[in-house]
């Protein structure tokens, strides 16, 4: 696509395709799995960092997380005296 943040709708294949109807990957923003819009209403500008995982460490999810989990924490304002 055009490559702009939240325009095409892309998706993202961490394990390939399997038989449990969805081939993505589960987003998880903050703690909150399948968050709607997921990656297309994130400002790439707020994200903090990212972790993806896949096997037995995505397991905690459940069968949601069969094609891998990416785990992104957003940048959280600070307490104290603006710089």
């Amino acid at each position: 696509g055009s490559g702009e943040p939240g325009y095409d709708g892309s998706t993202i294949r961490i394990r390939g395709s399997n038989s449990l109807g969805s081939n993505d990957a589960l987003i998880v923003i903050d703690g909150v799995p399948a968050r709607a819009g997921g990656l297309d209403r994130l400002n790439p500008a707020d994200i903090e960092s990212m972790s993806v995982l896949k096997d037995a460490s995505a397991a905690i999810y459940g069968a949601r997380a069969a094609n891998g989990v990416i785990l992104i924490t957003t940048k959280h304002g600070k307490a104290g005296k603006p710089l």
